[in-house]
């Protein structure tokens, strides 16, 4: 019998849009640089801080961009790995455990019916 190996590689795979990147990190790029371009014309030409003074903020203001294009936590994009995060974090997701023990909720129903009949 014929038979040909695919590889798990092949299911994560995302098509290159220009030089090697992705259209996600192609878009989170140009954010990213406009970004920094806005923050330098607030920081250094409107406020007036030196530039060495003010390229902190401007990376401050970059990096989130940048994270999003091309982090990926336990091979998952950002936007599906965060709300995992924050509710494994958050403890939403509480366990709560009961008995089902159906004979005895049928025993206490039967009580409490036979002591509102008699009263």
């Amino acid at each position: 019998m014929l038979s040909v190996e695919i590889h798990r590689d092949l299911t994560r795979y995302r098509a290159k849009v220009v030089g090697g990147l992705t259209a996600r990190s192609l878009a989170c790029t140009a954010a990213a640089l406009a970004s920094g371009v806005a923050a330098y014309a607030a920081l250094v030409l409107a406020l007036g801080l030196p530039f060495d003074e003010a390229s902190i903020l401007i990376y401050a203001c970059t990096l989130p961009l940048w994270a999003l294009g091309f982090w990926e936590p336990q091979g998952m994009r950002p936007e599906r790995w965060l709300p995992l995060w924050l509710r494994h974090r958050g403890g939403g997701a509480r366990l709560a455990y009961g008995t089902r023990n159906r004979y005895l909720r049928a025993l206490t129903e039967a009580d409490t019916t036979t002591t509102n009949r008699t009263t």
